[in-house]
């Protein structure tokens, strides 16, 4: 029976005693716990990592330095790192540390190619072991301290079950034949970057399009302000200011003090605190020359042809008739933008750019029936 007694490492010395005895795991699972409902930018609080017969969380904040001792375990390719929907985990650790992940399993991308109908943890822990995985701290503030027992033992649990779960799912991808295309996606997900740092844009916030030119300038503004607000503050944006509240400011702009705290939908307090410099950033958005206002250039929409057209319905119909005979997902199969992007190339260009957008593994299931679609 895996155990799901814990360990807390606090200090630095005894993190990078731990971390040394990881380099001779051949696996381990590891979860991330980020306060990114509270801080901005977010940070990495928690470190969770669990052997076949230790579970133990390391506090990324006390530990300072000690956490980047990880660095060479994670990057090491002998040991399996066991992940469930380690995208944002590995981006994250990317981002916050420099690290390189190697060797990577996830048991959500392994659930889903075995077909399973539920992929999330608690419902893969309930089917498979019987556990009971508790959700009511997820959103949790995992930066504050000192963390309450029952979210050390909810932390602990993200990881406790992970290895035994992969033993199955494995054993399912195994039967099916379907083993080398779940490793396809872990080598993918190994290659994943952090996203690129950019500028706040008023393209961003949903409702845009609604505005007029000189009201995108306005909304720019103020989604810079709210940025360097968050930023200074170290509150996520959403907390400084909602994008309805901008949104109506853009609209309906407020020309003084008192018009800004009258504002509904934000808090009185931050509203004072605020309103001199959401004022002048106004004021500074309708003094710009038009050339200076935002433009967002977009490719125009050309419609199918209909000859596209039947071509995209052959291609659906052979995605749904591999659905259903696999027991998969349309859209884990191809995706329909990868579709369309079939059905409008020149079929005699149509297999080279098959092969390009296709994985390895939708080919081999997947690409005679395409080829023929087309």
């Amino acid at each position: 029976m895996t155990s799901t007694a814990y360990s807390l490492l606090v200090k630095p010395d005894r993190i990078r005693i731990y971390v040394q005895t990881l380099r001779s795991q051949p696996s381990l699972a590891i979860d991330l716990e980020a306060d990114s409902l509270y801080s901005y930018p977010e940070k990495i609080c928690l470190v969770q990592i669990s052997t076949p017969s230790t579970n133990t969380i390391l506090d990324a904040l006390t530990g300072g330095d000690a956490s980047r001792a990880l660095g060479t375990v994670l990057s090491d390719g002998a040991i399996c790192k066991v992940f469930h929907g380690g995208d944002y985990d590995i981006r994250l650790l990317k981002r916050h540390y420099g690290f390189e992940v190697r060797s990577i399993v996830d048991t959500m991308i392994g659930a889903q190619l075995a077909g399973r109908a539920k992929v999330g943890l608690a419902d893969l822990l309930q089917d498979e072991f019987g556990v009971h995985l508790e959700k009511r701290y997820q959103r949790a503030n995992w930066s504050a301290r000192p963390l309450s027992p029952q979210q050390l033992q909810y932390a602990a649990l993200d990881t406790a079950w992970l290895l035994p779960l992969w033993r199955n799912i494995r054993e399912q991808l195994v039967s099916l034949g379907r083993l080398e295309w779940a490793e396809e996606e872990f080598r993918l997900l190994q290659a994943v970057v952090p996203s690129p740092e950019r500028g706040p844009s008023c393209f961003d916030i949903k409702g845009y399009q609604q505005l007029s030119a000189r009201e995108l300038a306005i909304l720019q503004a103020l989604v810079e302000l709210r940025e360097e607000t968050a930023r200074a503050w170290n509150r996520p944006p959403f907390k400084v200011l909602s994008n309805r509240v901008l949104l109506r400011w853009a609209q309906s702009p407020p020309s003084n003090r008192g018009q800004v705290v009258q504002t509904p939908g934000a808090g009185r307090d931050l509203l004072r605190r605020l309103a001199p410099q959401i004022v002048a950033a106004i004021r500074r958005a309708k003094s710009l020359p038009e050339e200076d206002w935002p433009r967002r250039e977009l490719t125009p929409y050309r419609p199918l042809t209909p000859e596209q057209k039947r071509r995209l319905r052959r291609l659906k119909t052979a995605r749904s008739e591999a659905s259903k005979r696999l027991g998969l997902d349309a859209g884990l199969l191809v995706s329909s933008k990868t579709l369309e992007k079939l059905a409008r190339a020149d079929p005699k260009e149509s297999k080279g750019l098959l092969e390009d957008s296709l994985k390895h593994w939708q080919l081999h299931v997947l690409g005679s029936a395409i080829r023929r679609a087309l």
